[in-house]
């Protein structure tokens, strides 16, 4: 009975050092080897560049060659109370036409490496094909038409005021009215000038108004999106009038050029070169950009190293802005793809050209695509927040005033966004509906109801390989119009923010993205992580059988030593 006892006891130590062992290993493999086994495979995975046959690397291929579904739909505003806006300061009134949704192809040409590898260069081509089927029913963008405030008008009428008031106050002008009304018998020449000067400007409204020139103008979509619509206000109004001068005085026609106007006139072109890290030296920094240039060498779309041009964010060097090129700054990816290994913490920068300018992404909530667990990365509404100090660069004062702030102020309220210096026109950005915008900005068209849900632009990220799962990138298209208190036709006009178009430019993974997350990462984790607790359960359960028979042995040793004795 004693060699049983022996070989029993025996026994449960192998099986308890079978069991430890296992134990151990499976715990050892699945907390720490495989952990760091997989960090180092997503971390050399991660780097833009080429295999040695002269190919795109998985990675760089995936990229370059995306096969994302990418949609942009537009919903534009149809202006309903013009008369009101222009005669008795009434806030724009609108109806939301949409959505009219492309199909966004994304291409990407001239892929050059430098010569260390460390820097990657290449060209984004959007085009855009209306797609019905994905539209509002019935919308046809080619015929659908929408009455809008005309950016030419704003954008000439701006021109024609500031010239108008250098000529009438220019010093040899004023002499030779002063000269002539004294001549005239005036009593107080200085006097009849002045009043001289305030009837022309005054009046200016109505001489625009006798060629049918208007501050708004009705053009289709298409026009208004991507094919472009000529303004009256040139044509009708200083074309016209420079006729009837050169008629006069005999001299050649000579019209003013009057391009087309148009929110997206990039369909099927690019002519900007970019230029990013590509993670050789540092994985996490893989596709940073550094900067940008353009083919025909516009000076305003070359980089100067690793900031803006400087005429996009004119003020982003006042000495009263604690960091005034923390505006300029060029950082972060173009939002395709973020770092790998994300945190809640983290915050996620990325140059967003639709706003020239880097935005920084924060942390929202957890979410799940298509099964895949996820982090949902938002723009905050700090971003446009100009009482704070990393956004004393963004702030361009206002020439005429607007809402609630006087000619001259400091910048727009927050929620809004000038980049008229980076689009030559007066454009201003913002969320769809104004959302989290200032109320004065929220209640400037009071039919808008903004909500997160529809507003809110968002990143769902894999946060292990920074694979984006879907975004929204959710803007709303703006046209700063002004008050022109001397010009007695546009003198009660509200001067703010008013909308054209609101857009949501939606990205979603392909099949190809989900197999290869599954087989690359997913598949391989979820089986090694099965087969080592399937190991530490089984350790764990030799563990205890080995002590079961340790126990049994005891007792049934006692038992016998008992009756024997």
């Amino acid at each position: 009975m004693a060699t049983r006892t022996c070989i029993c006891r025996v026994t449960a130590g192998i099986i308890f050092i079978v069991g430890v062992l296992l134990l151990v290993a499976g715990l050892v493999i699945v907390l720490g080897v495989f952990p760091n086994i997989v960090n180092n495979q997503i971390n050399d995975g991660k780097v833009l560049g080429l295999n040695d046959d002269g190919t795109l690397n998985s990675f760089t291929d995936s990229w370059v060659n995306s096969k994302y579904i990418s949609t942009m739909q537009y919903w534009v505003f149809d202006y309903t109370n013009t008369i009101g806006i222009m005669n008795r300061a009434l806030y724009p009134d609108v109806r939301e036409k949409g959505p009219y949704a492309y199909d966004e192809i994304i291409t990407m040409d001239m892929v050059n490496f430098s010569t260390n590898g460390e820097y990657m260069q290449f060209r984004q081509i959007q085009t855009f094909v209306f797609n019905p089927n994905k539209s509002c029913p019935g919308c046809d963008p080619y015929k659908d038409k929408v009455l809008i405030p005309d950016m030419g008008f704003q954008v000439g009428i701006d021109q024609l005021d500031s010239t108008i008031e250098a000529i009438l106050r220019n010093p040899l002008a004023i002499t030779l009215c002063q000269t002539l009304m004294h001549a005239r018998g005036s009593k107080d020449p200085a006097k009849s000038c002045q009043n001289l000067a305030k009837l022309i400007e005054g009046e200016l409204g109505t001489l625009i108004s006798l060629f049918n020139v208007s501050p708004f103008t009705t053009v289709t979509v298409d026009q208004l999106l991507f094919s472009g619509y000529k303004t009256p206000f040139v044509d009708k109004f200083i074309n016209e009038a420079l006729g009837i001068f050169h008629f006069i005085f005999g001299t050649p026609p000579n019209p003013i050029p009057n391009p087309p106007v148009q929110l997206n006139p990039l369909n099927g072109t690019s002519d900007i070169i970019n230029t990013c890290l590509t993670g050789k030296t540092d994985p996490l920094q893989a596709g940073f950009l550094t900067g940008f240039r353009s083919i025909s060498n516009d000076s305003l779309f070359n980089s100067i190293g690793n900031t803006v041009p400087p005429m996009w964010w004119p003020y982003a060097n006042k000495t009263y802005c604690k960091d005034p090129n923390s505006a300029l700054l060029i950082t972060g990816t173009n939002g395709d793809y973020f770092k790998n290994f994300l945190k809640k913490t983290d915050v996620l920068p990325a140059f967003v050209s639709d706003v020239c300018r880097t935005v920084h992404f924060v942390y929202d909530r957890e979410v799940t695509v298509k099964g895949f667990k996820g982090y949902r990365f938002v723009m905050p509404a700090s971003q446009f927040d100009y009482s704070l100090d990393e956004n004393c660069g963004f702030c361009v004062p206002l020439k005429y005033g607007a809402y609630e702030y006087p000619p001259k102020s400091a910048c727009l309220p927050s929620g809004l966004l000038d980049i008229s210096g980076c689009t030559g026109g007066p454009i201003i950005m913002s969320k769809p509906h104004f959302y989290q915008a200032d109320k004065v900005v929220t209640k400037f068209v009071p039919r808008f109801k903004p909500t997160y849900d529809n507003d809110e632009t968002m990143l769902d990220i894999e946060p292990n390989t920074g694979t984006v799962l879907q975004a929204q990138k959710r803007l709303q298209i703006n046209m700063l119009v002004n008050q022109y208190k001397h010009i007695r036709s546009f003198s009660v006009v509200r001067p703010g923010a008013y909308p054209l178009a609101w857009v949501n430019e939606s990205f979603y993974m392909d099949q190809n993205t989900i197999d290869q997350l599954n087989s690359q990462l997913f598949d391989p984790v979820n089986t090694v992580n099965t087969i080592c607790w399937i190991a530490v359960g089984l350790g764990s359960g030799l563990i205890a059988l080995s002590i079961v028979m340790v126990i049994v042995s005891f007792c049934c040793f006692q038992d016998e030593h008992h009756k024997t004795s």
